[in-house]
C-alpha cells in the first residue's frame, strides 16, 4: 500500500478549472438576461449534458450568440469543460452524501458516503449516454490523471480522510491522498470497465473492496 503514491501526491497544483466554472459556482457573479457570460456557458453546456446530448462547442456558441474563440477562452478547450462538468456534478453528489450521514463518523461514514455517492453516479443516465456515445474521450475525462476529474476527485477524498483523522475518528494506515488515490483507482476499475462491458457495474463489489482499505 505505501508504494500506491498518486498523481496528485507531488506538488502539482490542480486547478480550479475553467473560468466558466469558477463564475458558476461564484454566488457574487450572478448570471444576466442581457449578455451572455461565462456562468451561463457553463449553465448551457451542463443542460446539454443532462439531456444525453453531446456537447458540442459550436452549437453552445451558438445557443449563446458568442464566437468559438470567446467560448474557448471563458471555457477552455472541450475536454476541460467536460471534465468541469462532470466534476461539478460528482462534486455535488458527493456533499449531498457527506451531508446525508452525520450520525456517522470515521470509516463507518467514510464507507457510507462513499456508497451513495459511487451509487449515484452508476445509475445516472447522462453519464451512461456519454460513456456510450464518445467511449475513449469519456474515460480520458473521467480516468486520466490529466483529465480532470480523478485528480480532484482524489483531492476531495483526501480532505475527508483527513478531515475524520484529525478528529481521532479514523487511522488510516498510509497517507490520506495515497488511500484516496486506491479508493479512486478501484472505483474506476468496478464502474467503468464494468460499464462498458455492459453488465451492471458492482457497486456492492468495489464497496466491500473500499472498505479493506478503510479498515
Amino acid at each position: 500500500m505505501s508504494a500506491l503514491a498518486s498523481p496528485v501526491d507531488v506538488d502539482v497544483p490542480i486547478t480550479d478549472g475553467s473560468l466558466a466554472l469558477r463564475e458558476a459556482r461564484d454566488a457574487n457573479a450572478g448570471l444576466t438576461r442581457t449578455r451572455p457570460t461565462p456562468a451561463a456557458a457553463f449553465h448551457a453546456a451542463r443542460r446539454m449534458y443532462l439531456k444525453g446530448r453531446r456537447v458540442d462547442m459550436r452549437a453552445l456558441a451558438a445557443e449563446l450568440e458568442i464566437s468559438r474563440a470567446t467560448l474557448y477562452r471563458w471555457t477552455g478547450q472541450r475536454e476541460q469543460l467536460l471534465s468541469d462538468v462532470l466534476w461539478s456534478l460528482s462534486d455535488e453528489i458527493f456533499e449531498q452524501a457527506k451531508a446525508d450521514h452525520p450520525e456517522h463518523t470515521g470509516a463507518k461514514r467514510l464507507l457510507a458516503i462513499y456508497r451513495q455517492h459511487v451509487g449515484a453516479l452508476v445509475e445516472a443516465e447522462p453519464l451512461r449516454a456519454f460513456l456510450r456515445q464518445e467511449t475513449h474521450f469519456a474515460l480520458r475525462v473521467l480516468t486520466s490523471p490529466e483529465g480532470g476529474v480523478q485528480a480532484r476527485t482524489v483531492r476531495r477524498l483526501a480532505e475527508l480522510y483527513r478531515e475524520e483523522q484529525q478528529a481521532g475518528a479514523f487511522k488510516p494506515r498510509v497517507d490520506p491522498s495515497a488511500l484516496a488515490y486506491a479508493v479512486v483507482r478501484v472505483t474506476e476499475g468496478f464502474i467503468y470497465n464494468d460499464a462498458l462491458a455492459t453488465v451492471e457495474p458492482a457497486v456492492d463489489r468495489a464497496t466491500r473492496i473500499v472498505a479493506l482499505l478503510l479498515d
